[in-house]
Formats: C-alpha cells, structure tokens, sequence
C-alpha cells in the first residue's frame, strides 16, 4: 500500500536518513500530536473494579514501550503540507508498505473504556485499539500507522518517489534530486490547481 511520509527540510537529516536506510523512525506514543492519543477510562468495572484497574495498569505499562509511525494515504490535502511540510517548502515521501503492517486510524470522539477490553484480558489487542483511535478533528489526515516496539520501521520495498512542495526552494530540490537520483528515487514537484493538488516532473 502506498502511503506518505511528511517533512520539513529544516532537519534535512531525517530525510536523508529514510532514503539511505531506507526506514522510518517510530516516535513514543505520549509525544503523538492529538491530546487524548492514549486516553483510556476506566468505563463500568460490573463490579470487577480491582480487575479493570490491574488490566488497566498493565495497558498503561504497556503503552510506554510502544511506538508510532504515522503516514497519510494521500498527498493531495492542503493542511498536511501546512502542518507537516513547512506550508509546501518541504516534502512528503512515498513509500509501499505492506497493508498488513499498517493500522487504518479510527475516527471518533467517544472515549475508549477497559471495561470493553476486559473479558479478552489481550493487552495487546487493547494497546493497537488505543493507538489507532483519534478523534474526528483529525480525520482530513485519513492516517494509517505502523505500531511497533523499535524505533525504527525497516521499508521492505524501494522508496517510490519524493514529492517536494510547491515552495520548496531550487536549491534543495536540487540537493534531493542529486540524493534521490543515486538511489533511483523519482522526484517531483506538487502543483496549485484550483481543483486540488497535483504533481509533475521536477526541471533540471
């Protein structure tokens, strides 16, 4: 599955580092952009306080050695290059990621409650649950996340293509394509249209 990795250039090392190492970095899941990124309540313990407490616990302690990727399943959305991309002076990565790699994120504004998790007692069934919930304010992302325990997400595939903003400046999209060309990486440049976003080639 295709999916869009978005950066700013200001800390151009971190590109640089998934177009060589070909991998992503997975960040810890209490520094995630949405407040309530792993809320979970308690909810009704039917009596089984003690339980939901223990159960909730061990998903707390559980949640500390997770991470987080985030991708978007498109590149064409004016507020992700706003918010991820410098406002179009950076670029967004397109990577092919197995789709069983990936978690599709949910979109809701109900809270999740461990009471709904208890008699599965899955830890880790709960903690993906947690971690691939946002709420609805977010939902232009269309996000889909690889959840893991390393810091790092090695790409099984070759990186795509990069697709530099619509600001970005000549002389880094010389800098990427000069990079990008020695991988056989294909760069190309976003477009304003008055119906949306595209791409086209970049000019040598």
């Amino acid at each position: 599955m295709k999916a869009y990795k978005f950066r700013t250039v200001e800390n151009l090392e971190f590109v640089i580092d998934i177009l060589i190492n070909k991998r992503l970095f997975c960040c810890e899941a209490r520094s995630l952009n949405d407040i309530r990124e792993g809320d979970i309540r308690v909810g009704n313990d039917q009596g089984k306080a003690l339980a939901v407490l223990e159960f909730g616990q061990a998903v707390t302690d559980a949640l500390r050695s997770y991470r987080v990727c985030s991708l978007s399943k498109i590149f064409d959305n004016h507020l992700l290059w706003a918010y991820y991309a410098g406002g179009f002076t950076g670029l967004a990565i397109e990577v092919d990621v197995p789709a069983s790699d990936l978690v599709e994120v949910k979109y809701g504004d109900d809270f999740l409650y461990l009471s709904n998790y208890l008699e599965a007692a899955d830890i880790g069934a709960t903690v993906r649950a947690v971690l691939s919930r946002k709420s609805t304010i977010w939902s232009h992302e269309q996000e889909v996340r690889v959840i893991a325990t390393d810091a790092f997400y090695k790409l099984s595939e070759p990186i795509s293509r990069i697709i530099v903003g619509a600001r970005t400046s000549q002389t880094m999209i010389t800098a990427l394509d000069l990079i990008s060309s020695h991988y056989g990486i294909k760069v190309d440049r976003t477009v304003i249209a008055d119906w949306g976003i595209y791409t086209t080639g970049i000019q040598r």
